[in-house]
């Protein structure tokens, strides 16, 4: 693992503020007219302080060999320095206690840029990411509060995260850290690829294919100089940049390498703007600083640094999704078929499976059902759907079990957070449960509440069966 660059200790001017906006296209916020706005500060070498787990609240120090990041692949990276570090929205400087709401693109199977590898997945299992920030307070003083978005509106305020993570004791002491966070062993979440549910598919539309993620300070040291790096240099490390925003998602699993080396990239559809997002109000806005411009090469500092922060975000290496799609119900309110997928390992004794409904209505409740057997009734009980089930069928209706959809349309059930075990399978006979094993065959359904036509209704998702190693 490579340590940030150390950077010149000279001072940017003020960064530029945009009035807040809905970008149509993102190129436009570049030419906004600007406002007075905080300063920046310039970073110290870096020092990279190993990998917290965030399952168990444990570090692998720097000395630690990095076999837990293994079997990972790399699918947002936004790592080359500027050199900089804002204090804007988080400790110390500028709107303190305000939220900082950056975007970026992760492709879908659909996706029609062009990288020398296409992408596999609509749906990524985050198990990591790694960060970049200065913080000045007391040693171990730092932390930070992090959340993804499957959807996001660049310069607008983000709802509904996939995922929030807040990590506190970090390092801090005076200095700048690059700190990894493997979120396995429980505490992984889903990111929708291209924007999510909200537009789902590539719309070759950075509006609508993007996603965000936001940070905000969670120290115990507030009013101490603290911030994220900024980050993203396209210039030089997005072969064939020609204009905003960059397309190629270097050293990423699915784009090219950097040529600025394999730590230093820019991360794909990256703006050079930002939102900043005040509780009171009064700096409330999309902010920039003056127009990116680069005549330093890789490696900073920049002449004006982009305007998004240090980021690079990993997945599980393979897709991970097993089982046959036997049978099909009906489409729900928003056009389609309900969706399922079983994520994790067919290996029953394992215990590593996520059940996941998908392009349900957004706050649909519903709950997942198995049997051994298969069958098929067309709208059972008035019902839009088909029910693909048959026999003794069992219902995942325990405290935790019965759910809404989120903003994304996803409904989950999973073993690793405890949600339900493969040793106890549902089924309405006593004992009531039974374990999965090997050469047995599970099916599994979701049923779910809907509106058609302003009645509420029920439906079915789609069948899915798996035969277990």
């Amino acid at each position: 693992m490579t340590s940030l660059l150390p950077a010149s200790q000279t001072m940017l001017p003020t960064l530029a503020r945009l009035a807040p906006l809905a970008l149509a296209p993102l190129a436009a916020a570049q030419s906004a007219q600007s406002l007075s706005a905080p300063e920046l500060h310039a970073t110290t070498p870096a020092r990279y302080a190993g990998i917290y787990h965030a399952a168990t609240g444990t570090w692998s120090r720097p000395s630690a060999t990095t076999s837990a990041l293994n079997g990972i692949d790399v699918i947002y990276s936004n790592t080359a320095q500027a050199g900089y570090f804002t204090t804007a929205g988080s400790s110390g400087g500028f709107a303190p206690g305000s939220t900082n709401f950056d975007e970026g693109g992760i492709p879908g199977t659909t996706n029609g840029d062009t990288f020398p590898n296409a992408p596999d997945r609509d749906e990524y299992r985050v198990n990591g990411f790694q960060i970049g920030y200065c913080d000045f307070g007391p040693p171990l003083s730092s932390g930070w509060e992090i959340s993804f978005y499957s959807s996001h509106v660049p310069c607008t305020l983000p709802s509904g995260p996939a995922g929030t993570v807040t990590v506190t004791g970090l390092p801090a002491g005076g200095g700048c850290w690059v700190i990894d966070i493997d979120l396995t062993g429980g505490e992984e979440f889903n990111l929708a690829a291209d924007g999510g549910a909200a537009a789902p598919g590539w719309d070759n539309d950075p509006n609508e294919d993007s996603f965000g993620w936001g940070f905000a300070y969670a120290g115990s040291s507030p009013g101490t100089m603290a911030g994220f790096q900024l980050a993203g240099d396209p210039m030089n490390t997005d072969p064939g940049f020609i204009a905003l925003p960059p397309r190629a998602g270097t050293n990423t699993y699915f784009g090219p390498p950097s040529s600025c080396g394999p730590d230093i990239a820019t991360g794909y559809l990256t703006a050079d703007l930002w939102w900043l997002e005040d509780p009171a109000t009064t700096n409330t806005g999309c902010y920039f600083f003056g127009g990116y411009t680069n005549i330093n090469g890789c490696g900073g500092p920049q002449g004006n640094p982009y305007a998004s922060f240090q980021i690079e975000i990993r997945a599980e290496a393979d897709a991970p999704k097993f089982g046959t799609i036997y049978c099909n119900s009906n489409p729900n309110s928003t056009g389609s078929n309900t969706g399922i997928v079983l994520f994790g390992s067919s290996t029953a004794a394992d215990d590593d499976v996520m059940l996941i409904a998908t392009d349900l209505p957004a706050g649909a409740f519903g709950f997942f059902f198995t049997s051994q057997d298969q069958g098929f009734v067309a709208n059972p009980g008035g019902s839009e759907g088909n029910l693909c089930l048959g026999g003794s069928i069992g219902r995942f209706v325990a405290p935790g079990q019965v759910k809404a959809a989120d903003i994304d349309g996803l409904i989950t059930l999973d073993t690793n957070l405890g949600e339900w075990t493969l040793t106890e399978l549902p089924t309405p006979l006593p004992p009531l449960s039974y374990p999965a094993v090997t050469g047995l065959t599970s099916n599994f359904q979701l049923w779910h509440r809907d509106a058609m036509g302003g009645t509420t209704v029920s439906n079915f998702s789609d069948g899915i069966s798996v035969t277990w190693d």
